[in-house]
């Protein structure tokens, strides 16, 4: 039997953080430019469930993690988590 990877959370400090917030912070997510961006300003936080799907982590748990920091939406993940 193959053994399988177990999916990381992610969250401050992770090797991808830095990655993660980059993608959530352009056209893919929030797309912050000229003091504008989206968010539905949801527990939906669909950018991230995405990006977090597509870089290869366990969305549930990380978004559960955001939300310990004040990440409730999108943007606040941004704003609250990446200080």
């Amino acid at each position: 039997m193959k053994k399988t990877k177990s999916k990381f959370v992610m969250m401050p400090g992770h090797k991808k953080w830095r990655q993660f917030c980059n993608r959530l912070a352009g056209p893919e997510g929030c797309d912050f430019k000229d003091g504008g961006w989206k968010c539905d300003s949801s527990l939906k936080r669909p950018f991230a469930r995405k990006i977090l799907a597509d870089m290869g982590a366990n969305v549930e748990a990380s978004l559960l993690a955001f939300e310990s920091s004040g990440g409730y939406c999108d943007c606040e993940i941004l704003f609250n988590v990446d200080r």
